[in-house]
């Protein structure tokens, strides 16, 4: 197939309503997926919601995550130490980043929990940390070297559990084939006035080339506005939003609250268009923004493969060790 670098903006076939505001004017942005087989991904023309032309069925994603998502996705079924380390480090970051939040808090659940490093991570800090993971080889790892209560469940599967008084969802919510029933899923596990830590990556700013933006594992592609939306249809309001328009990755905190009228954001279709088309590849990998990043990781996977055996063997050592459960008073 030949590469598409450029969107294309004709009226798609598609008639199942949007999943943000429920109707079902689309059109088609690319045909193909980031190793150009064919995928084809459109837009809401009421709400500017980005998703799949065709939403792929429980049983498919079932299969998917089971066995090939973490093969296809990061080229390995269980992870390479490497990987531990940035995942662990990732943890740290957003533990403290939820520190002020989680002050008062007694448990947390995450969704799609992957090695369990988050899990872990606010389990140290002395909160009673849980979760699942659907991918068995991360899952599997997350139980035996690291010590972290995950389970090997689907999102699916979860009807019932908590109540929690904070559930995570890193970079899952994009994988999802219904993100309402999610939220609603979330809501019924919350206390009230619970919170619920969303991040996904952000569309409006690029995290990767034009003709790469797209993939069968993300089904839902949010911006900061559709997000929002999404959150507040589903009764919660943002507590705190972490994250810049610009920054790839959205980051926000939402708090379980009675549920409001959804407004629709007028200018999120035109918004969401016009952050998709603004660069072409040239464009795309002369921003600074680029540059600087790329040197970064480059920096970082250098000096991590250089002490990934001894910093990994300290994680682990740590990992081992009884952990006491404190549960923090509210200041």
């Amino acid at each position: 197939m030949k590469p598409q670098d450029s969107i294309s903006l004709v009226k798609s076939e598609r008639r199942d309503p949007c999943a943000l505001c429920d109707q079902a004017n689309y059109e088609i942005l690319f045909r193909q997926d980031r190793n150009y087989h064919p995928l084809t991904t459109v837009i809401c023309t009421h709400c500017g919601l980005v998703s799949h032309e065709s939403i792929p069925k429980d049983h498919e994603l079932a299969e998917y995550y089971s066995k090939e998502y973490r093969q296809e996705y990061h080229g390995e079924f269980h992870p390479s130490g490497r990987r531990v380390l940035r995942e662990w480090q990732r943890g740290a970051e957003l533990a403290t980043r939820l520190s002020t939040y989680t002050r008062g808090c007694r448990n947390l659940f995450e969704i799609g929990a992957g090695i369990g490093c988050n899990v872990k991570q606010f389990e140290l800090a002395g909160l009673d940390a849980s979760g699942i993971e659907p991918g068995c080889g991360f899952q599997q790892y997350a139980k035996r070297h690291l010590k972290a209560d995950i389970a090997n469940n689907f999102f699916q599967d979860l009807r019932t559990g908590g109540p929690y008084d904070i559930v995570l969802m890193v970079h899952v919510l994009e994988h999802l084939n219904a993100p309402v029933q999610a939220f609603e899923t979330i809501r019924k596990i919350l206390i009230p006035g619970g919170l619920a830590y969303i991040e996904v990556p952000n569309l409006e700013a690029p995290h990767s080339r034009p003709g790469r933006l797209f993939h069968f594992a993300h089904i839902y592609n949010f911006t900061g506005s559709t997000l929002a939306m999404l959150a507040r249809k589903c009764g919660f309001r943002v507590k705190h939003a972490f994250s810049r328009s610009s920054d790839k990755n959205l980051m926000i905190l939402l708090e379980r609250t009675d549920r409001e009228m959804l407004t629709l954001d007028q200018s999120s279709y035109q918004c969401t268009r016009q952050a998709i088309d603004r660069y072409n590849n040239l464009t795309y990998h002369l921003r600074w923004q680029y540059i600087k990043e790329r040197c970064r990781t480059l920096y970082r996977q250098h000096s991590t493969r250089l002490a990934t055996r001894y910093r990994l063997n300290r994680i682990l050592q740590r990992c081992q060790e009884p952990q006491q459960t404190v549960f923090h008073k509210v200041a």
